[in-house]
């Protein structure tokens, strides 16, 4: 199983296939001027702006840290805990040695967490106590070498006290060799102290060290630690090209400001030269080298003249600003100079794949890659006119189809537009496509590559089987794989021994493009996986003791309501703007400074979030409806029991195979306990919006389709979020708050899973559901592959029990 950690929105793999994980450094009071001044003020809002900017700068995971002179530790990270982990889409990691405040804030969030940190300092009292917490919530935890002696330096010292922590964490404790994240602790090159000379070279060779003697565990870094004292922007190309080192000798994570770290291509040769003879202590001078270098740097003046350039040039900016104004004009002027093919080939493809690589760098939003997309259609459609034939002889061609059973069609419908416009063949041909029909489409296309997609865990498994049938009935193209539920092993494992052909997994549609270049350049290899060397033979887990002496709360009545009179306006009172914003729609801030962010919301994202909200209002396209119920229910082992008036419901739940151990079934009184009540419910918002996404997509309108699209699916959440809290208020286990802010201040008691997420992963789970709600009342019915349509519609069963929370399995 992979180790992943999670927050109430998303999970975050801890070894990426692109490392390293970046953890934000800067909600810390002794890192940040900014949280400090907004911790000591209890400006808990201005805390949450932190948060965020890291979030849209780049961090996939996000340290806390309170700890501070005159300070209530327990009480900030409380606080502090609640209200991020309603706000913030990154999972975080509890920056605390104490561990009371982590027995305090660890049941509080609905999420996997990091637990940052343990050590042997005080000889292991902390670190057993620290482990039984981490073993309890399931929480990964960060092992600073650190012992009785003090920090280790060398890497001699720094692979001893990481087996003596990981005899105890692992061997006594029981928790998995990937979730712990060693740091192997670094020190500054730039102080001129003799003894530091080597900082950097005894923290790269540990790494490799504790890699090879203790397989399966992570590493983590305070990066910015190898700088201290020098310059900014000395600091910043030399934190940079420190973290490149040590992801090559197998760093996972980096503890950084993600606004501050370079891409190392973008870094001079000069630059490079100075800091690895820094950091690799090549000569006696390399430090005073390093800092005369880094005084002389000039900035240079990349600002550019738009008179002076020419049409060829401003045709390129266009594409890559997605400005489709005067395009007409500037094609007809290129048409005195090229041939329509050769301004396609020439400059419009090469326009695009810059496009890609600027997103791919982080240095271009999603919304501005279609946008792109748009005016590189305009800008085709123009020229075909003039064309004798628009040739596609020669071009790499892909057949697209979401396989059968599965109605999402976002991301491939994203791959279509990331191919085409970068100068590919594509043929997409639909959703809930028979591996039958793609056999046949294939064959009589003649495609290069055929691409599969899927949203769900049965669709992952569809795949899997579709590619036996592809190979018995002779297809011979490469596969690639994409969606939600497919993992990097589960496509290497699974799928790729199933076929004869190249099988590759793509976890999006940039990753489907470099694919398609390296089939193109024959260097396309199917998806490798290799095991980490998991401890096989670590204790059982310890399944998580529930308090069994509550009472089920009093519900208004037994049975189903259909209910079809929802304000939309409240739906929207419920929607997450950060997960929408940042999440759906991709405005991230990536490298963008704080003003141009500022300004980039003001301008273009509110805006347009009103404009969508009037539409969504006004033209008919949010239809809110909702059917829910309670039933009186029993708990035996695994499985809830169902008394309705067609018969008993059986809905069985998996449960962890490691600590805590926890299964959805556990959260319900026995019927020696006297039996429980278990609250159901279904919502939708309509068919209309999926009808208006699809206009959209066919009018090459990518932006807004994408846009809809997004905002459709936190709409639904919404609806969710809402009806659930209605649910508690008339189960009198909470007052009416009225909006997400509130939620996210308060919380609440229980929780809802949704049917085809982690802790209920089993979609045929809807079976049952339909016959207790009937949703086909209010128009919602099932696939073959037990999923809703419309696809804007979401279920759960809601467990009011006080300790429920979210888990995966």
């Amino acid at each position: 199983m992979k180790a992943s950690v999670a927050s109430l929105y998303q999970a975050v793999e801890l070894y990426q296939e692109i490392p390293p994980l970046l953890i934000g450094e800067r909600c810390n009071p002794n890192g940040s001027k900014a949280f400090k001044e907004a911790l000591l003020a209890e400006d808990w809002d201005a805390c949450l702006k932190v948060a965020l900017d890291q979030e849209a700068r780049g961090a996939q995971v996000l340290d806390l840290c309170v700890a501070y002179a005159g300070r209530n530790e327990a009480a900030d990270m409380v606080q502090l805990a609640k209200l991020f982990a309603g706000s913030c889409k990154s999972p975080l990691m509890f920056d605390s040695t104490s561990p009371d405040t982590l027995e305090l804030v660890l049941p509080l969030y609905p999420g996997r967490a990091i637990i940052n940190s343990i050590n042997l300092e005080d000889g292991g009292a902390n670190l057993d106590r620290i482990c039984r917490l981490a073993k309890k919530y399931g929480a990964a935890v960060v092992a600073l070498t650190i012992n009785l002696e003090g920090m280790a330096l060398t890497c001699e010292k720094k692979l001893a006290v990481a087996k003596d922590i990981y005899a105890l964490a692992v061997e006594k404790h029981g928790l998995r060799p990937q979730d712990i994240l060693f740091d192997l602790l670094t020190f500054t090159v730039g102080s001129g102290d003799e003894s530091m000379r080597d900082a950097a070279i005894e923290t790269l060779k540990a790494i490799r060290r504790v890699n090879q003697e203790l397989p399966g565990v992570g590493f983590t870094l305070g990066v910015s630690n190898i700088s201290f004292g020098l310059r900014p922007a000395a600091r910043k190309v030399l934190n940079s090209i420190f973290l490149h080192e040590a992801v090559d000798a197998g760093l996972n994570t980096a503890i950084v400001d993600a606004a501050k770290v370079l891409p190392y291509a973008s870094i001079s040769e000069e630059d490079r030269k100075v800091s690895t003879d820094l950091l690799f202590n090549r000569h006696p001078d390399a430090l005073m080298t390093f800092i005369d270098h880094f005084e002389q740097v000039v900035e240079e003046d990349d600002s550019v003249d738009a008179d002076k350039l020419k049409p060829e040039e401003i045709l390129h900016q266009k594409i890559l600003k997605g400005d489709k104004e005067g395009l007409e004009d500037l094609l007809t002027a290129l048409r005195g100079r090229w041939q329509p093919l050769d301004i396609i080939n020439n400059l419009l493809v090469p326009a695009m794949r810059e496009v890609g690589e600027l997103f791919g760098r982080g240095e271009l939003l999603l919304p501005f890659v279609l946008q792109s997309a748009e005016a590189m259609k305009q800008s085709v459609a123009l020229l075909e006119p003039y064309m004798e034939k628009l040739e596609d002889e020669g071009k790499t061609s892909i057949l697209l189809a979401t396989v059968a059973g599965d109605v999402h069609d976002i991301g491939k419908n994203l791959v279509d537009i990331i191919l085409t416009n970068n100068g590919y063949k594509v043929y997409n041909i639909g959703i809930k496509v028979s591996a039958e029909e793609i056999i046949s489409k294939a064959k009589e296309l003649q495609v290069d590559v055929v691409g599969l997609s899927g949203l769900l865990v049965k669709s992952a498994l569809l795949m899997k089987d579709n590619l036996h049938q592809f190979k018995s009935a002779g297809l011979t193209q490469p596969v690639l794989l994409g969606g939600a539920a497919l993992t990097t092993k589960f496509v290497a494992v699974d799928c790729v021994p199933n076929y004869h052909q190249q099988v590759i997994y793509c976890a999006d549609a940039f990753a489907g493009l470099k694919a398609i270049r390296e089939f193109e350049s024959g260097t396309l290899i199917s998806t490798q996986w290799q095991e980490s060397g998991v401890n096989k033979n670590r204790p059982s887990p310890q399944h998580e003791v529930l308090d069994r002496s509550f009472e089920p709360p009093s519900v208004p009545f037994v049975g189903r309501k259909l209910v079809a009179d929802i304000d939309g306006e409240k739906i929207f009172s419920y929607l997450n703007e950060a997960a929408l914003f940042r999440g759906r729609w991709g405005y991230r801030r990536g490298k963008m400074s704080k003003e141009d962010y500022a300004q980039l919301n003001e301008k273009t994202v509110r805006p347009l979030f009103q404009r969508l909200k009037d539409e969504a209002l006004n033209e008919g396209w949010l239809q809110p409806q909702v059917t829910y119920g309670y039933f009186d229910c029993v708990s035996e082992g695994d499985q809830l029991l169902i008394a309705s008036d067609s018969g008993t419901k059986v809905f069985s739940f998996p449960r962890q195979s490691s600590a805590p151990g926890l299964c959805i079934a556990d959260y319900f009184r026995t019927a020696s306990e006297g039996g429980d009540k278990v609250g159901f419910f279904v919502v939708t918002i309509g068919d209309q919006l999926a009808l208006r996404t699809k206009e959209l997509y066919e009018a090459d309108s990518y932006h807004d389709y994408l846009m809809i699209h997004g905002l459709g699916v936190e709409l639904t959440d919404a609806l969710a979020e809402y009806w659930h809290e209605q649910m508690r208020v008339e189960m009198g286990i909470q007052q009416e708050r009225g909006s997400m802010e509130a939620y996210v201040a308060q919380g609440y008691q229980g929780s809802r899973y949704g049917f085809g997420y982690p802790a209920c992963p089993d979609m045929s789970a809807h079976q049952p559901l339909f016959e207790l709600l009937k949703p086909e009342e209010m128009g919602v019915s099932l696939t073959e592959s037990f999923e809703m349509v419309p696809e804007m519609s979401t279920s759960a069963i809601v467990a009011h029990h006080p300790q429920a929370k979210y888990f995966a399995i």
